[in-house]
């Protein structure tokens, strides 16, 4: 061995892997579970059913009162306000629609395994009922009919047994109805194949409500030409054998292209103040144009790209994305306000390089924006605000103004900045 390569191999196992790390920040095994003794980078914003009644708000916060932005409804258009953005972008709708209102807003799958009461595995479609008190999250059972490729408009009915992501492909498990759809009946369904399945869900009427019972026909297929990094679903729905409709819609407000949808495995996120869950069972829908998407594009995915399996420091980066993308500065301290507008452009840096096209140097933000954790923006200098003309809440809620120079924090460890210099 080389004198040199002996001192090359001394200087790397005196650093140890910290060292390691500092030479390549952007390695996959830099990246490590918190440290005993630091915060814990999963403390994030209550996920079950938090709505702008139910979030936990300090006497100082700015709730949304009134509500000024069911989920997903086509009410929320800038400038009038500000939508959440999370599944898909601010004035545009992910919601199944009967009779041009917003009927059913899918979230997610989730898969139900049998028990002593239901022996057979199911999945339901879980998402928002806008007509109901609060906007709450519901889930029923989905259906499917397996196409005849030789004949049309025929098929046969079968048992879903489970839907699941890997990484992004989406895959549909199922079995005949005559079977007790145990794991060596089940057969699968994934890329171009899915074209011949019709999944189903059916609405009960509102229990002395407005709206009569519902029942959805669901296709699902690749888009040809999508993101290599994300994939891209064309996801469409139609009532009663009527006319299909496309799931996302941006409602014209930033092209007038149709919204593809992805799927992300594991993670419950709440649609009202975008706070990440792990759940195994769980397969997120999410708009290309909402956050949710915007930053598995962006690099922020929250599993090991090794393993696939979910990560603490990653899903911490995700999960301060998703306020990120939506300027939601205050939404851990009640304000659940998004602060920029459709097309606003940012640049990003994250701790451990792992952003696609974002370094681990804070300090070449020159104009920093903010740090941000799941909770929103851990420091924020308002000068420097993507948006200028939207005004914050007196006082920033308390956020305060970044440290100079800039440095990464325990828990602010993604940087939002901005493309013009603020004014002197």
């Amino acid at each position: 061995m080389s004198a040199r390569l002996q001192y090359v191999v001394m200087l790397f196992l005196a650093m140890g892997v910290s060292g390691c790390c500092v030479l390549f920040p952007g390695s996959k095994s830099c990246v490590r579970p918190t440290p005993p003794g630091e915060p814990d980078l999963n403390e994030s914003l209550p996920v079950r059913d938090c709505r702008s009644e139910t979030c936990v708000l300090p006497p100082e916060a700015i709730p949304l009162s009134p509500w000024e932005c069911p989920t997903g409804q086509p009410s929320c258009r800038p400038p009038e306000t500000n939508g959440l953005g999370i599944f898909v972008v601010e004035g545009g709708t992910y919601c199944f629609q009967v009779n041009g209102r917003p009927r059913f807003c899918p979230e997610a799958f989730a898969n139900i395994p049998a028990s002593a009461s239901a022996p057979r595995p199911s999945v339901r479609l879980m998402g928002r009922v806008p007509s109901t008190p609060g906007d709450l999250l519901g889930g029923y059972t989905v259906t499917g009919v397996l196409q005849n490729p030789r004949t049309s408009g025929t098929g046969e009915s079968v048992r879903i047994h489970s839907i699941q992501a890997e990484g992004t492909r989406f895959t549909v498990n199922y079995c005949p109805m005559s079977s007790t759809c145990t794991d060596t009946q089940v057969l699968q369904l994934q890329d171009e194949d899915l074209h011949r399945l019709r999944l189903g869900v059916s609405l009960p009427a509102d229990d002395g409500g407005p709206e009569r019972a519902a029942t959805f026909e669901v296709a699902v297929t690749p888009r040809l030409g999508a993101s290599t990094r994300v994939r891209g679903y064309d996801v469409l729905y139609r009532e009663a054998r009527g006319t299909w409709v496309h799931h996302c819609d941006l409602g014209g407000v930033i092209a007038s292209d149709r919204d593809a949808t992805s799927f992300l495995p594991g993670l419950r996120i709440n649609s009202v103040n975008a706070a990440v869950e792990p759940v195994p069972t769980w397969t997120t829908i999410g708009c290309e144009s909402g956050a949710i998407v915007s930053c598995l594009d962006w690099g922020y995915a929250p599993w090991n790209p090794d393993t696939g399996v979910y990560d603490t420091l990653r899903g911490h980066l995700f999960g301060s994305c998703l306020q990120a993308k939506r300027a939601a500065y205050f939404v851990g301290r009640g304000d659940l306000k998004s602060y920029t507008r459709n097309g606003t452009r940012i640049n990003k840096r994250d701790e451990f390089g792992l952003g696609r096209d974002a370094s681990n140097q804070v300090e070449e933000l020159r104009t920093l924006e903010a740090l941000w954790s799941p909770q929103g923006a851990v420091c924020l200098n308002p000068e420097n605000r993507r948006v200028p003309g939207i005004a914050p809440p007196a006082g920033m809620l308390g956020v305060p103004p970044c440290a100079r120079p800039p440095t990464w924090t325990p828990t602010g460890k993604l940087a939002t900045g901005t493309f013009t210099p603020a004014p002197d």
